[in-house]
């Protein structure tokens, strides 16, 4: 899961993913619509990171400066990336969603709320932050290689350089999550807890399920090996077998997960298992 040389956060912020507009061979090939619609759907995915940030640098990991370094970093990447995105795809409708009022309050009060959690759990948190943007960066990637494999040539190449920008965000994701993890049980118990309670990807809970719906159906049809093998490798994170999180999701689209699959003794069993040494807490 990690690599034996660090990655070189100095190098990624010097030489960043930035406008590609005037670069893009695919734009205004002819795309089908609900292609289309579905390309858009990353792009909001992509453009929609401020609100997970006003979350992250309320906690502990605000104090890191490797970490804060590189999501300035990267939240600048995904602007671009979304643009890209949405140059390729064309303006569309974007989907009403109308938010109860719990939404809502979920969402001014969601930075104090985080954080209190902060408060009680320390870096703990860091890892789980890490962990879930890791995911989130998977479930993105596998949307976008099946959207390069039934675009137009000129498109599919578009995609792939996103592709290769999202791959190195996640070498940064990778190294973080595996070594929070490893070294901590409380961020393994707080991580199970906090991904299997999340509607992936990141952000489809603020648009309606049917989007999410969509855009997967357009994608990925009746397989679910693709939400398997992301599965996989979020087994391989040390304490994170077994929480089927992509399946389930699949399953059941843009909508959050109504039970927690941290319960019994496998549970307890795999946050425990002894990937390194627990930091005392």
């Amino acid at each position: 899961m990690s690599s034996t040389t660090p990655f070189d956060v100095a190098a990624y912020v010097r030489a960043p993913l930035g406008p590609m507009r005037e670069t893009l061979t695919g734009l205004g090939a002819a795309l089908p619509a609900d292609l289309a619609e579905a390309l858009r759907y990353v792009q909001r995915r992509a453009q929609g990171t401020g609100s997970w940030l006003s979350h992250v640098l309320v906690t502990a990991t605000h104090k890191d400066a490797r970490i804060t370094a590189f999501l300035s970093t990267w939240a600048y990447e995904h602007h671009w990336i979304g643009d890209a995105l949405s140059a390729l795809a064309g303006a569309g409708p974007v989907p009403a969603f109308r938010r109860g009022v719990a939404a809502r309050v979920r969402d001014r009060f969601g930075p104090l709320r985080e954080a209190i959690v902060a408060n009680l759990h320390g870096r703990a948190l860091t890892g789980v932050q890490m962990a879930e943007r890791l995911v989130d960066g998977w479930i993105v990637d596998a949307m976008l290689e099946r959207a390069q494999q039934i675009a137009p040539a000129a498109v599919a190449g578009d995609l792939a350089r996103i592709r290769e920008g999202i791959a190195r965000q996640g070498r940064f994701f990778a190294e973080s999550a595996t070594e929070a993890l490893a070294s901590s049980r409380a961020a393994r118990v707080l991580a199970r807890r906090r991904l299997a309670t999340r509607t992936w990807p990141i952000g489809a809970d603020r648009e309606p399920a049917a989007a999410t719906a969509a855009a997967l159906a357009t994608l990925f049809g009746s397989d679910a090996s693709w939400a398997a093998a992301i599965d996989q490798r979020i087994d391989a994170l040390p304490g994170l077998a077994g929480l089927h999180l992509v399946r389930r999701s699949a399953r059941k689209p843009g909508r959050r997960p109504v039970r927690i699959p941290l319960r019994g003794t496998l549970s307890r069993r795999a946050a425990s298992a002894p990937h390194g040494k627990d930091e005392a807490r």
